[in-house]
Parts: structure tokens; C-alpha cells; sequence
């Protein structure tokens, strides 16, 4: 088992895997286009073998500047709940961190993204067009939290 970024090579097996999780082409396509106009400044893959397992990606935010979305955290069906979700999350944040991300939002279950440090109560301010309370923050720079702000996503994200 490995963790290592997305590589272009990677290109259909990861699009084969997503395919998979979500049940059609639509996230696939939209994370084709991120990557194509470089909004995905980080994706992470896990792989076992020769196969991708695991993906998560982060967008930029179109504002505020230097915020980056937790876009898509996928994990083949068959290797669900065996600590590949959390191992993706816990690097990817300590990449978010190391690549000067002010901050990181996410869109899910409130109960299992706290676990990692994204907070309600940090969004509480944040004006977003996802349904209410499913937008978390994990603030990496000071004075993040609790920052009044419009969320602007690249090309149609968020995605639940």
C-alpha cells in the first residue's frame, strides 16, 4: 500500500474509480476539468498494488483567496471503512498545511469530518450555497475561524 500524488498516467483508472463511487461520469468529468485548468492543487492517491483504491483532491476556492475545498474523498467500495478515508484526510490536511493553504472547507456529515478538525462553529460565518450546517472549516492560518466571507467555488463545486 501507497500513498503518492496523482500522476497524468493515472488519468482513466482514477476516472474508472470514481466512476464507480459515485455511480456515473458527472464528478469525474468535473474533477477532468479542475485538474485541465488547474484549480486541483493537490490530489492524492492510495494504491495497493498496481490498482488506485483510494483519491482525495482539493479545489481552490475562487474566493477567499487561498482557501482550498475539500473536493472528492473516494475509496473503492470493496476497501470502504479499512482507515484508507482517514489516511487520505489526516496527509491530505498536513499537505494542505504544507502547501500555505489558509484554509480548507469541506462539504459532508458534520459527526465525521470533526474528527479531523473541520468545524462548524469556525463556518458559522461563512455564506455558502450548500444546505446548512454540512459546510465545515478547518482554519490553518490564524484568524480563520470564525471569518465572515462568501465562499466562491471553481465551476459548480461544491459537491456533496
Amino acid at each position: 500500500m501507497s500513498l503518492r500524488y496523482v500522476l497524468p498516467e493515472d488519468r482513466d483508472a482514477l476516472r474508472a474509480l470514481l466512476i464507480s463511487c459515485y455511480g456515473g461520469a458527472e464528478r469525474a468529468d468535473l474533477l477532468d476539468t479542475l485538474r485541465d485548468v488547474g484549480d486541483m492543487p493537490l490530489e492524492l492517491i492510495w494504491v495497493e498494488g498496481l490498482t488506485i483504491q483510494g483519491y482525495l483532491g482539493f479545489a481552490r476556492h475562487e474566493s477567499p483567496a487561498g482557501w482550498w475545498s475539500l473536493a472528492t474523498l473516494a475509496v473503492h467500495p470493496r476497501r470502504a471503512k479499512r482507515g484508507i478515508e482517514d489516511e487520505l484526510v489526516r496527509q491530505g490536511l498536513d499537505l494542505a498545511r504544507q502547501n500555505r493553504a489558509k484554509a480548507v472547507t469541506v462539504v459532508g456529515d458534520p459527526v465525521w469530518f470533526r474528527r479531523f478538525g473541520f468545524s462548524d462553529v469556525a463556518a458559522q460565518n461563512l455564506v455558502t450555497p450548500s444546505e446548512p450546517g454540512r459546510t465545515l472549516l478547518y482554519p490553518i492560518r490564524p484568524g480563520m475561524a470564525g471569518v465572515t466571507a462568501d465562499l466562491i467555488y471553481p465551476l459548480g463545486l461544491p459537491l456533496d
